[in-house]
């Protein structure tokens, strides 16, 4: 176990041996709560969560002819692909 010490500006560091076997990265935004007399901090997920219905028609366009679902499942891993490098640049 480790122990910080908040700052003047009421900051934390979290050791890096724990930043680094859980993959926090920079920029990792975190949700605060109490637990009895806990204070907990949960790293929230890089992505938010969806629906289908928020990703209804990603692919879709008119006219455009229809592709095989391994041809789907490719394009689907570039776009999140894209989407995950440019959260991290």
């Amino acid at each position: 176990m480790e122990t910080v010490k908040l700052s003047t500006k009421g900051q934390l560091v979290i050791p890096k041996e724990i930043r680094k076997a859980h993959h926090l990265a920079v920029g990792t935004e975190f949700m605060v709560s109490f637990v009895g007399a806990e204070i907990r901090l949960t790293p929230l997920p890089i992505f938010p969560r969806t629906s289908a219905a928020d990703a209804a028609g990603i692919l879709a366009k008119r006219g455009q002819k229809k592709i095989s679902a391994a041809k789907t499942r490719v394009k689907i891993s570039k776009t999140l692909k894209a989407r995950d490098a440019a959260t991290r640049s």
